[in-house]
């Protein structure tokens, strides 16, 4: 990284190498500068390979070999999948690493969701939607439901914001991710009436979310944009 400021042709590219790396250490998540990582090290062994004390060059070629493989071996087991789903509680992944936690039991939180509104009551169900507070509730009905009985789910997070639906008429809805006094503002009687699970004890995302059932006190394209939800 010094090398690219050093260098008035590549320092622009220092910059925009520099920019992601601080910026994403306090928001966001850390792996999104990642795109950065390997132009400055390309740049780093450009600069040693240049250097012309031989004996400088070897030994820091050495260090570079030396702590790239400690580096391999220390986040080998957080960056590759190799500990079975059954393992990663007992391990302690789930809590160190939350896309390992965030990649189990989306298959069983469908089959629930699914069972949660096939247990509603046919004149209920029949006008009732989906919002989970995660894009990854709609995500996984997509995925393992079966589509000729898919429900409609919808998510205010990040980007789903803007799929909602046009002409969506639903006057009912069950929350996913969102205690009955989050949403009372937009239901009457707000009714908490499961909680989601996650096998295997891992604490995934939807480990115990709550599932309220709202009968909407207004159209959802009325109240979407107070359900936004950009974190």
């Amino acid at each position: 990284m010094v090398s690219l400021f050093r260098s008035q042709m590549l320092r622009p590219v220092g910059i925009a190498c520099a920019v992601p790396l601080l910026l994403f250490l306090f928001v966001g998540k850390s792996y999104y500068a990642a795109g950065a990582v390997p132009i400055a090290q390309a740049q780093g062994l450009m600069a040693i390979s240049q250097i012309k004390r031989p004996r400088l060059r070897s030994g820091l070629q050495i260090a570079v070999v030396v702590a790239s493989v400690l580096e391999f071996v220390a986040f080998f087991q957080l960056v590759v999948p190799i500990t079975p789903p059954g393992r990663l509680h007992a391990a302690g992944l789930d809590s160190k690493n939350e896309v390992f936690a965030d990649s189990v039991g989306w298959d069983d939180v469908a089959k629930q969701v699914t069972t949660i509104y096939d247990d509603l009551p046919a004149s209920e169900r029949a006008s009732t939607v989906i919002i989970s507070a995660y894009h990854g509730v709609p995500g996984a009905l997509q995925i393992y439901n079966n589509p000729s009985v898919l429900p409609i789910a919808i998510s205010p997070q990040l980007s789903d914001f803007y799929w909602l639906p046009n002409n969506l008429t639903a006057t009912n809805a069950l929350m996913i991710d969102y205690q009955p006094a989050d949403v009372a503002w937009m239901c009457t009687s707000p009714k908490l009436i499961a909680h989601l699970t996650v096998p295997y004890e891992v604490t995934g995302l939807e480990q115990g979310a709550p599932v309220t059932f709202c009968q909407l006190k207004a159209p959802i394209p009325k109240v979407w944009g107070q359900l936004r939800n950009f974190s």
